[in-house]
C-alpha cells in the first residue's frame, strides 16, 4: 500500500492576522485537520500585540510585516513564498477566527482532484449559531448582473438555517476568501488578488477572472467550517472604511471583468443602484462618492488591469449568464422582499 502522504498533494494553508488571541483556537482547532501533507502559514500583518507569542507553539512558518498589507496583500506575499519555496499543487485561504471540521481539506482536496478543480469553496457557518450559514460564504457565491455578490443562505442581513437545502456539491460564481482553495497553476496564469482592493471583493474578482479565462468554481458542502465574522474589523472600529472599500470594490471589479458592451448596457442602471442605496442609507453616502472619486483619480491604473484580464478572456459574457442572476439582487430583496435564495427563481444548471 502507497503511504497516503505521497498520494495526497501538498496544500499550503493561509492565514493571515492582526492583533488578538482568536488566533490560537483556529490553530488549535486547524490542527486537528485529518489531511497529512500540509503547511500552515501565518502571516503577521501590522500585529502590535503578542500574537507571535501565542502562536509560536504551534507547527507553522511565521511571517511579518510592520504595515498592514491588507488581505490582499498579505496573501499576494505568502503566495510569493509558495512559488518560489514550497510548490504546492493548491494554496487554501483561510480566515485567522475559525473552526474547521476534521475533514474540511480532505474534502476540498478530494473533490479537486476528483473533477479537475482550480477553485473550491466549503460550507461556511456560524460559528455562535452552528445550525446557520455564516454571513461571508454561507452556501455558495453568486453575483447579480449589476456585480453586486450575495450566497445561497445570505442575502443582504437575512441568513438562513442550514437544514440541508444547499447540500449538493455545484457549480457557483465565487467561492468565499474565508475557506477557498485554488490551484497554484492557475494563480500563475491569471494573478492572485488585486492588491489595491485591501480587503472586500478580493475573491469575487478573482473568481470572475478565472471564469472569464474558461475555468470553473465550486462550492463543496461536505468541508465545513465556523466564522466567527467582522473579527477585525469590529475590533478597530473600521466600519466607515468597510463601507468604502465594500463599494469602491464592487464598483471597480464591474469595471475590469466585463465587457465594454456589457458595460455600456449596465453602468447606468449600476449607478443609478449606487445612488438609490445612498438616499435609503444615507450613512452610506459618504462611503459611495469617495469611491466615485476614487475610480475617477485612478481610472488609467484601473483601465490598465482591466486591458490585463480581457486579454486573458477566452469565454464572453454571455455563456456566463448562467451562474449570474440577471435581476437586481437589491430591487429583489428591498422592493420585493424576496429575501431567501430559493425565493429568486435563480434556476442554475446541474
Amino acid at each position: 500500500m502507497k503511504n497516503k502522504l505521497i498520494e495526497q498533494p501538498l496544500v499550503d494553508i493561509y492565514m493571515l492576522h492582526v492583533n488578538g488571541d482568536i488566533i490560537k483556537k483556529s490553530l488549535a482547532s486547524l490542527s486537528s485537520t485529518n489531511y497529512a501533507n500540509y503547511n500552515i502559514l501565518v502571516f503577521l500583518n501590522g500585529t502590535t500585540d503578542d500574537s507571535e507569542e501565542l502562536i509560536k507553539n504551534f507547527n507553522v512558518k511565521i511571517f511579518r510585516s510592520k504595515k498592514n498589507l491588507g488581505f490582499t496583500g498579505g496573501h499576494n506575499q505568502l503566495f510569493n513564498y509558495s512559488r518560489k519555496n514550497t510548490n504546492p499543487k493548491y494554496i487554501v485561504v483561510v480566515n485567522d477566527d475559525m473552526e474547521f471540521d476534521k475533514n474540511w481539506l480532505s474534502e476540498l482536496v478530494n473533490f479537486a482532484e476528483k473533477n479537475n478543480a482550480s477553485i473550491c469553496s466549503s460550507k461556511i457557518r456560524n460559528f455562535f449559531d452552528k445550525d446557520k450559514f455564516d454571513y461571508g460564504g454561507a452556501g455558495g457565491g453568486f453575483i447579480d448582473k449589476y456585480g453586486y455578490a450575495f450566497c445561497r443562505g445570505r442575502i443582504f442581513d437575512s441568513i438562513e438555517k442550514d437544514k440541508g437545502q444547499y447540500n449538493s456539491p455545484g457549480r457557483v460564481f465565487y467561492a468565499s476568501g474565508g475557506a477557498m482553495l485554488v490551484r497554484t497553476d492557475l494563480i500563475k496564469q491569471i494573478g492572485f488578488f488585486d492588491n489595491d482592493y485591501f480587503i472586500y471583493c478580493e475573491e469575487v474578482d478573482f473568481c470572475w477572472r478565472a471564469n472569464l479565462y474558461g475555468e470553473e468554481v465550486f462550492y463543496v458542502p461536505s468541508s465545513v467550517v465556523y466564522h466567527l465574522g467582522h473579527y477585525t474589523i469590529k475590533k478597530e472600529k473600521m466600519m466607515p472604511f468597510k463601507e468604502y472599500l465594500i463599494h469602491r470594490n464592487h464598483m471597480v471589479t464591474f469595471i475590469k471583468n466585463y465587457s465594454a458592451p456589457y458595460i455600456l448596457k449596465l453602468i447606468i442602471p449600476r449607478l443609478l443602484l449606487e445612488l438609490f442605496s445612498a438616499i435609503a442609507f444615507p450613512r452610506k453616502l459618504l462611503a459611495i462618492t469617495k469611491s466615485f472619486l476614487y475610480i475617477i483619480y485612478n481610472w488609467s491604473r484601473i483601465k490598465q488591469k482591466r486591458e490585463k484580464i480581457q486579454a486573458l478572456r477566452k469565454v464572453p459574457d454571455k455563456e456566463l449568464k448562467n451562474w449570474i442572476y440577471q435581476k437586481s439582487i437589491a430591487m429583489q430583496y428591498f422592493v420585493f422582499k424576496k429575501k431567501r435564495f430559493n425565493e429568486l427563481n435563480f434556476k442554475i444548471p446541474a
